[in-house]
């Protein structure tokens, strides 16, 4: 009788033990993530978004016909027709484009600028912060800048894609087309006509990169300066500080990685591989990551180190701030990331087509399903994941709030989801 006792005591006491180590995990994965309600589903939401500077906005009927867009909870006015906002890249600007009995207009920050008869085209900021936008009168358009001695006009002839900005909005450039071929126009002087071309953008120094093709042969400028020429191009761009620009060239069945800064004697350059699958270029410091194929294998190179990347691997990517260069794979169903060159393995299988969010030297990334968003720990595949939802946006890593963050929709209603590394 006593020995039974002890062991429905000892059944009893294990019992205790595993429901508080449960509590005690839940409570810490609630104390990790949890949910925020930022519109109760009172209007119908007919599109959300949380851009990567931390803002979210979302658009909602509040009336038959009738449609409002909410920036951080500040709702704007009623409209007839309005498109999804843009954010500067410091975050401190916003804009887009509304209609209202029958008028068009840009709604910012602190100003509403009606665009008389005519229809909004292009809408961007410069790197400081300078807004940019079209105006489309029938078959003319008319650029306008908004700079800080006044406002800049300029009638633009033909215009394909984007606009090119400097960082004080005080050059500009774009594509043209033209008989002949793409024109490209930098500050309403012709600078070149090409088959195809590739805009970068302009350097801090307001220096201009961009790359055309005429026959078999692309070649990168820098302003009337010629960098390199080869059969095939791709990745072109300049980093966020505007201090290096990076490229992926070939030729024959070769491809090279190529970085240029003003720091260094001469551009840096890869080996060359069979093929280069993705380039990112480092926000601030002349660096670059990317992924190549080599003698059957996947590698994963930052300037001129090679690491090994595995069987499959997703698309490379650094961190807000640079610290880190990462991606997720999969080796014959076993899932990895690697930060920096070093591999985790983890537990749970690893879409390598699904966006991931990292915040640096937390150890930790996010990523979003169908109905949560989820952090995992890299060290041991431990994963956190808050409140439930019908649809889940791709997470962000909000370096001002530190946490990983994402919308959730639940029955309508909009809810700001997070999870704290």
């Amino acid at each position: 009788m006593h020995v039974q006792t002890m062991k429905l005591r000892i059944k009893w006491e294990y019992f205790i033990a595993v429901f508080l180590c449960s509590v005690f995990i839940l409570e810490a994965q609630d104390r990790k993530c949890g949910g925020e309600m930022l519109l109760d589903g009172s209007e119908p939401l007919i599109s959300i978004g949380l851009d990567t500077t931390g803002h979210w906005w979302a658009i909602t009927s509040p009336f038959s016909r009738r449609y409002a867009v909410t920036i951080d909870g500040k709702k704007g006015m009623d409209v007839d027709s309005l498109k999804a906002p843009i954010f500067s890249p410091d975050g401190q600007y916003f804009a887009y484009p509304m209609q209202k009995n029958g008028i068009w207009s840009i709604m910012t920050n602190d100003s509403i600028i009606p665009l008389g008869a005519g229809i909004p085209g292009y809408i961007g900021f410069s790197r400081y912060g300078i807004l940019a936008y079209t105006v489309i009168d029938g078959q003319s358009e008319t650029m306008h800048i908004l700079r800080e001695e006044g406002l800049f006009t300029q009638v633009l002839i033909n215009r394909i894609g984007d606009i090119a900005l400097s960082f004080d909005g005080n050059q500009w450039a774009y594509r043209s087309r033209r008989a002949g071929g793409i024109a490209l126009m930098v500050n309403d002087e012709e600078v070149g006509r090409f088959e195809e071309c590739l805009l970068a953008g302009f350097m801090l120094d307001n220096t201009f990169i961009y790359a055309g093709k005429q026959g078999d042969l692309w070649r990168v400028n820098k302003n009337d300066e010629e960098m390199l020429s080869a059969q095939f191009l791709k990745f072109l761009q300049v980093n966020q500080s505007g201090n290096s620009f990076a490229c992926a060239y070939g030729n024959g069945t070769r491809s090279t990685g190529y970085l240029y800064s003003d720091d260094f004697i001469k551009p840096l350059e890869t080996q060359s591989y069979d093929r280069i699958d993705d380039l990112v270029i480092h926000p601030f410091e002349p660096m670059i990551g990317l992924t190549a194929f080599k003698a059957g294998m996947n590698v994963i190179v930052m300037n001129t180190a090679e690491y090994d990347a595995g069987i499959n691997v997703g698309p490379i990517r650094f961190t807000h701030d640079g610290q880190e260069v990462y991606l997720c794979g999969d080796s014959q169903q076993d899932p990895f990331i690697i930060v920096n060159g070093q591999k985790f393995m983890q537990k749970n299988a690893l879409d390598i087509n699904r966006f991931y969010a990292m915040s640096p030297k937390s150890g930790t990334f996010a990523y979003a399903t169908s109905s949560a968003m989820i952090m995992q720990r890299m060290s041991d595949g431990f994963t956190f994941a808050g409140m439930m939802a019908d649809y889940v946006t791709a997470p962000i890593f909000n370096h001002r709030t530190n946490a990983y963050e994402s919308l959730g929709v639940v029955n309508n209603r909009l809810f700001l989801m997070y999870c704290k590394p």
